[in-house]
């Protein structure tokens, strides 16, 4: 397909032609490496302390092996495909692997929210891990919309431009941006959001940025008590 036609169907269309054929498809198999990267170390070191309950343990553990598995298959098909290279499995790989990393921020969410006890007096320093999840949650969402966004036909969201020119390209910068913005505002604040699924994904984040929230909240009045 010629590189006009692609970007007459959405901003994104150029953005997708670049992961799965350009050098930007070696961005999907770093940003899989970042997210396993820093949902490894969350997991690992929750489950060396006492944050969360022992009841909660056993399903992290649980989460976390199928995590190293899933992980390996998902690169090595990755990387196969961008070696070779076989530009149809690029997007399907990362999503798989997204759809998980989604599903292991709910169970650390889940996992804090259900603390089976809350430490008193041990300082505000103490709560890196509601922060650390908090990062977790914009790093994963920003690579959910960015594949969203590209795979929506049309493309799932609106992206302003200046007066009398046509929308920009999206860049990772503006994925990110959609993405902190959820989890701090409960929505974007200057994009459209045109796909169902994206939205109900957003209406998602959202709900796990308040429960993080009131964990911060919780945390922070024991921590102090």
């Amino acid at each position: 397909m010629h590189r006009d036609e692609v970007d007459g169907l959405s901003p994104a269309s150029g953005l997708r032609l670049k992961l799965v054929q350009g050098r930007s498809r070696w961005l999907c198999l770093g940003a899989l490496v970042a997210i396993w990267l820093i949902d490894s170390s969350i997991s690992n070191v929750l489950l060396r302390s006492d944050i969360i309950g022992d009841r909660m343990q056993y399903f992290d553990h649980l989460f976390e092996d199928f995590s190293g598995y899933l992980f390996f298959v998902v690169t090595s098909v990755m990387a196969f495909a961008v070696l070779r290279p076989l530009p149809r499995l690029v997007i399907p790989m990362a999503s798989i692997y997204s759809a998980f990393a989604v599903a292991q921020l709910i169970a650390n969410v889940l996992s804090m929210v259900l603390t089976a006890h809350v430490k008193t007096g041990i300082g505000l320093t103490e709560l890196w891990d509601v922060a650390a999840v908090y990062v977790m949650s914009v790093v994963v969402f920003m690579v959910v919309y960015l594949l969203f966004d590209v795979t929506t036909p049309g493309g799932a969201f609106v992206w302003p431009s200046r007066e009398g020119q046509g929308p920009p390209e999206p860049h990772l910068i503006d994925y990110l941006f959609v993405s902190l913005n959820v989890n701090s505002t409960y929505g974007p604040t200057s994009e459209a959001v045109m796909s169902r699924g994206c939205k109900l994904v957003m209406a998602l984040q959202s709900l796990l940025s308040v429960l993080m929230l009131t964990v911060l909240i919780a945390r922070a009045v024991g921590a102090t008590t």
